[in-house]
């Protein structure tokens, strides 16, 4: 009786087990129905957050490894085709660029407000030399800003950039792209300054005239004018010319100066006019093919002004397009696509250097040709007046 009353009177452990067992099993599972409804909502908003709030693709990952150790390969291999430029026994003291060795003979690119006209006397010391050479004007072009001077000096110890690759009128370059500007900073010695090309082309008001250039971050600053701009490669991509500045206007007070502003006129335009001052140059001002510039208000590039050739054009819609003209086989609404062999860009700069490159007269170049749409129709129209000489 005893042993019976017992065994009715509680569960076995057979029984404890059996339903502890079920127990386990009911929290696991909704431990497991939680964690799925958690992974299930987390998927559902990103879907919903990726649909709602997405944007552009993924940015490319910028490979920055080198810019600098390349820059300082630039100085380095570049310093040296860097010079002072005094004239007038220091009345002006700017940079210079230079460009070849001939016969015993070093030329000098530079701008012509730092040696053109006035400049009676020229003077250039290169770089880690203690005294100034004296210097001939070869020629120069005032509204271009471009002069090249010729030094008498005995050791050809400076590499040549005319000639070679460094020196490319083609040279393509871009907005965002790292350069250095080398020059006679502040007259104190060749120094350099990085920046990149914060705008690869447009039209600048100075001085009374307008002229292509580009805009760069480097610093050009005063001494500096007739320096050099390069890029990372080493390739020269223009001459330093202006700087942004409003002291002039206000009297000399320099506090609304534009910090970070500089212009360069660019290889494309700089190249022609070099090739036409060391070839016909005899210490003057050298006369080129007469190009206009300005900005029109119908255009985002510009207005071009041929009145050498007779007729000018705006950029419509991007397209260089004839506005008035003198020459009968061209007519109002005529795009021109081509000169040359140059296809015609928004690139003004580029454009007005392959305009550049031709000159009135019989030279060794081939003549100057237009490509011209007309109604969906290409023609020709040739300048039987005008030859290259720099292509």
């Amino acid at each position: 009786m005893d042993d019976k009353s017992v065994k009715n009177g509680a569960p076995d452990e057979t029984e404890k087990s059996a339903g502890g067992g079920n127990n386990n099993k009911f929290v696991w599972i909704v431990l497991a129905v939680m964690v799925v409804m958690c992974v299930a909502v987390g998927v559902l908003s990103s879907v919903l957050t990726a649909y709602f709030m997405r944007r552009g693709t993924t940015p490319p990952v910028i490979n920055t490894e080198g810019v600098h150790q390349a820059l300082e390969g630039v100085v380095t291999a570049r310093k040296s085709n860097i010079v002072e430029v005094s004239c007038n026994g220091g009345g002006i003291v700017g940079s210079g660029v230079v460009t070849k060795y001939e016969k015993s003979h070093y030329y000098v690119l530079t701008n012509a407000h730092v040696a053109g006209e006035g400049c009676v006397k020229a003077a250039v010391r290169f770089d880690g030399d203690d005294g100034y050479y004296e210097a001939e004007l070869v020629g120069y072009n005032s509204f271009y800003d471009v002069s090249v001077l010729r030094v008498a000096y005995a050791d050809a110890r400076i590499a040549d950039i005319d000639g070679s690759d460094v020196f490319n009128r083609g040279l393509d370059y871009k907005e965002g792209e790292y350069v250095v500007a080398i020059g006679n900073a502040m007259g104190m010695g060749v120094s350099a300054y990085e920046g990149i090309i914060s705008r690869a082309c447009e039209l600048l008001e100075y001085g009374g005239k307008t002229v292509p250039v580009l805009r760069t971050t480097a610093a050009i600053n005063a001494g500096m004018s007739g320096g050099a701009v390069f890029d990372v490669d080493g390739n020269f991509v223009g001459l330093g010319t202006y700087r942004m500045s409003n002291s002039e206007a206000n009297g000399g007070d320099h506090s609304t100066d534009v910090e970070n502003t500089a212009f360069v006129v660019p290889v494309s335009v700089v190249y022609p006019i070099y090739k036409q001052i060391v070839e016909f140059g005899d210490g003057g001002e050298i006369g080129i093919m007469q190009l206009d510039f300005r900005r029109a208000a119908s255009s985002a590039v510009g207005w071009m002004g041929f009145h050498s050739l007779g007729f000018d054009c705006v950029y419509k819609n991007g397209k260089l397009t004839v506005e008035n003209t003198n020459v009968s086989a061209l007519q109002s609404g005529d795009v021109i696509t081509g000169v040359g062999a140059y296809s015609v860009s928004t690139d003004i700069c580029r454009t007005a250097g392959e305009f550049l490159c031709y000159r009135l007269g019989s030279h060794t170049g081939g003549q100057l040709r237009l490509t011209v749409t007309r109604n969906g129709s290409e023609i020709t129209v040739p300048f039987e007046r005008y030859y290259g000489y720099a292509i």
